[in-house]
């Protein structure tokens, strides 16, 4: 194979080659595996292009790629080469660089003005560096206020244009963007496609108002109509906005920022625009690393649950417990949902953290019960998580690992305001869960404001009341009044009604004088670790706080502790 169709990869940590592939070692001239340990800057003929704590021509941003050109390499000989090289830090903050040999001579020249522009639009595929926007001629030059704005248009929904009119009449929408862009910007700017359905524009400007009202024009142009196959089809775009004097950043790490600031417009609802902001960068950088901590402690298991009983106050009985995740951190300790949870609310880890703390429930259900405690366990599934089109499937799997478990033994929690957004979706859930023998319950109940006609047609096992209603009801007659209403609500529709933040006995006895004998709160328990729950619940029954009401004794004769069995 000739060495212009090789595209070598390296992995750089701290300034060394950790890795190598063969396509790498060929075509720098090295045997195999000879180069890991070297220093990157013995493979770069410029020594100043190597990146550094002080610096470097080659600098790679903290997100996203960043391409260099005609950068000249050492072979092992001493030889040099030209390569095309594109740098991306990787997750554990290394850098992989991707080269090729650079084209050459008038042929070469050719092929590579073809392989900067995109066939489709024949717009460019990449924006100018600054040092080529210098080449051009421009009124302003000179004027420490001049601006450049590069931003990053991305178009909204574009897979429903596909969907509905094929992919040649995708590309015939692409090709009419690209025209109305250019049609939109002054003739110094640059436009170019970057993606399947994304564009850049360069914009040399004197004012961030000049900016805005740019952008809105050409978002006004993108949303105007368009006609394919006798029938409109209207677009709308998000836009993400690098805006800083000009030549103070590469264009390649603006595009970045712009990148990144797209995706708050998106995240916005999309079809606006939204600016590059450092600090909010810098946070979302933060929050990315917390993200990648989070999937490193679930590799390493330093993830646990803790489990709070849930009680009939009325018979003083266990009727289950709820199972609440924590993060065992090495350094940090023990965490609560609170300091990680809301990172990854949006993001694909709260599905691999739910779908785990359903096995991990399963799991310990059936160990109780091999230690001759029988109680149901219920996990809070997230949004995101119960809409993934695969979860009745991985449910049924964490369920089938352990058959001897019955019906009801594993409980699911929802939000009221997740089942109000997503009400179809959330029914078939519900009934799909029901077919496993899995009972759903809504939680926090009260704060999402609900109609009688969802609830009745959701066929939810329990209602449980929202904390804050629960724990002012002592002092607050408008509290007391929606507890009391909902029970009532729950009692109507034929729903049981678990009360959430009992801290007291005073609230259990206000509870159950409104007719709700089912509680959960840290005046019954604080969350406990799994080895501690036999012996709690054996306390617990032994010595109910609310007593025990005539009927309901004795507990159930399955519920015993491992040292009865041993006796």
């Amino acid at each position: 194979m000739s060495n212009r169709n090789l595209a070598g990869h390296l992995k750089i940590c701290d300034g060394q080659i950790v890795w190598a592939d063969e396509d790498a070692h060929n075509l720098l001239g090295y045997p195999l595996g000879a180069l890991a340990d070297m220093p990157f800057a013995d493979v770069l003929a410029n020594e100043q292009d190597a990146p550094g704590p002080e610096g470097g021509a080659m600098q790679v941003p903290a997100l996203g790629a960043i391409y260099y050109e005609r950068v000249t390499l050492r072979e092992q000989q001493g030889r040099t080469l030209l390569a095309d090289m594109r740098g991306e830090r990787m997750d554990d903050l290394c850098i992989l660089w991707s080269f090729k040999l650079a084209v050459r001579g008038v042929r070469g020249e050719r092929l590579d003005v073809l392989s900067r522009h995109d066939a489709l639009t024949r717009l460019p595929n990449r924006i100018p560096s600054v040092e080529e926007l210098s080449q051009t001629p421009h009124p302003h030059d000179g004027d420490a206020s001049r601006l450049l704005a590069v931003c990053y248009l991305d178009l909204d929904r574009f897979r429903d244009i596909n969907d509905s009119f094929g992919p040649v009449g995708g590309d015939a929408v692409l090709r009419e963007v690209a025209r109305r862009l250019k049609a939109a910007v002054p003739h110094d700017a640059t436009v170019a496609r970057v993606g399947g359905d994304e564009f850049a524009l360069v914009l040399p400007l004197s004012s961030e108002e000049q900016c805005r009202a740019l952008l809105q024009q050409i978002l006004a142009r993108l949303a105007h109509p368009f006609r394919l196959q006798d029938r409109s089809a209207r677009l709308r775009a998000s836009v993400g906005v690098a805006l800083m004097a000009h030549g103070a950043q590469p264009t390649e790490v603006m595009l970045q920022h712009a990148q990144h600031a797209v995706f708050f417009a998106k995240r916005a609802g999309g079809s606006q625009m939204h600016f590059f902001d450092a600090d909010q960068a810098l946070e979302e950088q933060q929050e990315q690393q917390i993200r990648q901590r989070i999937r490193e402690g679930l590799a390493q298991h330093e993830f646990i649950l803790a489990y709070q009983p849930k009680v009939d106050m009325r018979c003083g009985t266990v009727i289950g417990f709820e199972a609440l995740v924590r993060w065992q951190h090495p350094e940090r300790g023990l965490l609560q949902p609170a300091a990680f949870v809301p990172m990854i609310e949006d993001h694909e880890l709260v599905e691999r953290l739910g779908d785990w703390a359903l096995g991990e429930s399963v799991r310990q259900a059936a160990q109780w019960l091999a230690a001759g405690v029988q109680t149901s366990v219920s996990v809070n599934i997230s949004p995101r998580h119960l809409l993934r089109p695969d979860f009745i499937e991985r449910l049924a799997f964490h369920l089938g690992r352990f058959p001897q478990l019955h019906a009801g033994v594993l409980e699911l929690e929802i939000l009221e305001t997740t089942a109000i957004k997503d009400f179809s979706a959330v029914a078939e859930f519900i009934g799909a869960c029901k077919e496993l023998g899995v009972p759903v319950t809504m939680d926090d109940f009260g704060t999402g404001y609900s109609s009688l006609t969802y609830l009745r047609q959701l066929p939810v096992a329990a209602l449980k009341l929202d904390h804050s209603f629960v724990r002012g009801m002592l002092e607050d007659a408008e509290d007391q009044a929606i507890v009391k209403g909902i029970l009532v609500m729950a009692h109507g529709l034929g729903r049981k009604a678990i009360a959430e933040g009992v801290e007291s006995v005073a609230h259990g006895d206000a509870l159950m004088a409104l007719g709700c004998t089912l509680g959960q709160g840290y005046g019954i328990a604080r969350p406990l670790p799994p080895d501690q729950v036999p012996d709690w619940i054996a306390g617990f029954e032994r010595a109910p706080p609310w007593g025990r009401a005539p009927g309901c004794w004795p507990p159930p004769t399955t519920r015993l502790r491992p040292a009865d069995l041993a006796s």
